[in-house]
């Protein structure tokens, strides 16, 4: 999955779990930048689960780009974890 690097609305860092059907947004970021490192360190050291704290199971991580509608509704309000 290609990347926008110039997105002016942020980034996720998200991951899927072997069987899960969907993408889970683990954290947010203003850059590309910050996303590209806090992936690497989400590779080199698994944390838990957001939800329920379980194990991840072989996580596939990306980082995909925060679209317009996303802020309209109110993500930077959201809990940024």
């Amino acid at each position: 999955m290609k990347t926008e690097m110039n997105n002016p609305y942020g980034y996720k860092v998200c991951y899927k779990e072997d069987g899960a059907k969907g993408y889970t947004r683990h954290f947010k970021t203003y850059t590309y930048r910050q996303a590209v490192k806090a992936k690497a360190g989400y590779i080199r050291f698994p944390p838990r689960a957001r939800e329920d704290g379980h194990i991840l199971k072989n996580p596939k991580w990306v980082i995909i780009p925060i679209k317009r509608s996303e802020v309209r509704d109110g993500i930077w309000h959201e809990d940024p974890f």
